[in-house]
């Protein structure tokens, strides 16, 4: 009797296909778990960026917002700041800085004469509303009509009236209640030098011998 031994056929072994099967697993979870995060990072990095920007645009219409708020209220004080206020102002800023006496009557009585002629002669009451030619016409104005005595103005005097008015109105510029300063277009009114009366050499000696 003869006996078979059994025969042996070579097979895959199921915990080896087992072990392949879960490294192409693990390998796909991996690049699925770095993908995810690639795209998480890149969707902070667009939100970062878009914040930035968000910020930025925010920033700019704050700003515009407060330069047009700005230029509001600039504008509706030179549409109700009053000549005589203003001069008050003036006056009482000068005080402040300790100036003497003589300048804050000086300064009293020019400004005082421009915002009386303003107001009777050509009906302006607003600093806004001088302009160059209503500043002329005061200092034909001065001119022609005479000063406290009774007696014309002389050159000299409506210089130093004018010089007053120019500061007046450069500090108002300085406050921002006006933006520019109507004098920038003004003629300044000029003293003439003092005559020299010359005298020839027979008048000279008559002098002499008198």
């Amino acid at each position: 009797m003869t006996t078979q031994e059994p025969k042996y056929t070579p097979t895959t072994g199921a915990h080896g296909e087992t072990t392949r099967r879960t490294s192409t697993g693990s390998s796909r979870v991996t690049e699925a778990r770095a993908a995810a995060q690639r795209v998480k990072l890149d969707t902070q990095a667009e939100l970062r960026e878009q914040g930035a920007t968000e910020a930025k645009e925010a920033a700019a219409l704050k700003k515009a917002r407060g330069k047009k708020e700005q230029q509001r209220l600039q504008a509706s004080r030179r549409a109700t700041t009053t000549i005589a206020h203003a001069v008050d102002d003036y006056l009482l800023d000068h005080e402040g800085g300790n100036h003497s006496d003589k300048t804050l009557e000086w300064h009293r009585t020019a400004l005082g004469l421009m915002r009386t002629y303003f107001e009777k002669e050509r009906g302006i009451t607003l600093v806004g509303e001088v302009d160059a030619s209503a500043i002329n016409a005061w200092f034909a104005h001065m001119r022609k009509s005479p000063g406290g005595h009774g007696k014309p103005r002389s050159e000299r005097t409506i210089q130093t009236y004018a010089r007053s008015a120019r500061a007046f109105f450069h500090w108002l510029v300085r406050r921002e209640t006006i933006e520019r300063n109507p004098f920038d277009r003004v003629t300044f009114p000029k003293v003439g030098k003092p005559l020299i009366h010359t005298i020839d050499a027979e008048e000279f000696e008559r002098l002499l011998l008198a």
